[in-house]
C-alpha cells in the first residue's frame, strides 16, 4: 500500500461448492497443525488427508488422533438477515449478532448432522461475516450450557488459499482476554477493507520496551484527514535499562 493508492487482495475462492469444500477442509488441516485456539483436551490432532464422501451424506472423512470422524462443513454466510446477495452483505455486523446468528446456523446442521464421531467447521468467504474472538466467545459461552450433537465446533479463518487459522469454539476454552469479561460492556467496530482509505503520510521514530530491552523503532501512519496532526515526536529519551 502506497500513499494515495491501497489494495485488498480479495480471496478467489471456487466457484463450485464440491471444490470450494475441499480447498477449506485441506485448509482447516493445516491451519489446525499451525495454530488453533482454545483447544480442548484431548485434541483431534493430528489429522490425517479429508476425503470427501458421496453427496447428501457428510462432507468428509478424516483421520484423527481418536480415530476416524464425521466432518460437516457449512458456509456462515447469512444471507437472509443481510441479503439476498453477497453484494448487499453489510461491511461489518456487531458480535453479538454474528453470534445470534451463527448458534441458529450450529443448531440447524446439529440437528441434522450432530452425532457421536462428528464435528462442525464453520467458514466463512465474506468478510463482513468473519467470526472474530468476541463472537467466538459468546458462541464458546452460550453451546458450554447447550451442548450441540456434534463432539467439537470449529471456526477456520481463511487468510489466503493457502493458508488460515483455527479457533475450537466447543467446548472450548475461555478467552485469555475476553472468557471473563461483560461481554455486552462496549461496542466493537470491525471496518471492511474497502473502507479504508489512504491519505497523508505521518513518519516519526520512538522506542519501545520489550522486557527490560529497549528496541528503537519507525513509525508510519497513513492518516486520512488530520489537519491538527504537523509533527509528532518524542520528547524525552526513554532509560537505559540494560
Amino acid at each position: 500500500m502506497g500513499l494515495g493508492a491501497a489494495d485488498w487482495m480479495v480471496i478467489a475462492f471456487p466457484k463450485k461448492q464440491a471444490e470450494r469444500e475441499v480447498l477449506v477442509a485441506s485448509l482447516f488441516v493445516k491451519a489446525f497443525e499451525r495454530w488453533v485456539a482454545g483447544q480442548s483436551e484431548p485434541s483431534l490432532a493430528p489429522f490425517g488427508e479429508p476425503v470427501q464422501n458421496d453427496e447428501n451424506d457428510l462432507d468428509f472423512t478424516v483421520e484423527t488422533a481418536l480415530g476416524a470422524m464425521r466432518m460437516e462443513l457449512t458456509e456462515f454466510a447469512p444471507l437472509r438477515e443481510h441479503g439476498p446477495r453477497f453484494a448487499d452483505a453489510p461491511a461489518s455486523l456487531e458480535p453479538s449478532e454474528k453470534a445470534e446468528l451463527a448458534l441458529e446456523l450450529v443448531g440447524m446442521k446439529s440437528a441434522h448432522q450432530g452425532g457421536e464421531g462428528r464435528f462442525l467447521v464453520i467458514y466463512n468467504t465474506e468478510y463482513g461475516f468473519w467470526l472474530d474472538p468476541l463472537t467466538i466467545e459468546r458462541m464458546r459461552r452460550v453451546l458450554k450450557d447447550a451442548p450441540p450433537r456434534f463432539e467439537r465446533v470449529y471456526y477456520v479463518s481463511i487468510h489466503d488459499l493457502g493458508n488460515g487459522s483455527v479457533s475450537e469454539i466447543y467446548p472450548g476454552t475461555p478467552h485469555h482476554i475476553f472468557g471473563e469479561a461483560d461481554l455486552d460492556d462496549g461496542r466493537v467496530m470491525i471496518p471492511h477493507p474497502a473502507e479504508f482509505r489512504v491519505g497523508r503520510t505521518v513518519s516519526w521514530s520512538g522506542v519501545i520496551m520489550l522486557g527490560n530491552r529497549r528496541c528503537p523503532v519507525n513509525y508510519k501512519v497513513d492518516y486520512q484527514d488530520f489537519q491538527s496532526i504537523r509533527e509528532i515526536a518524542f520528547t524525552e529519551k526513554l532509560p537505559d535499562s540494560r
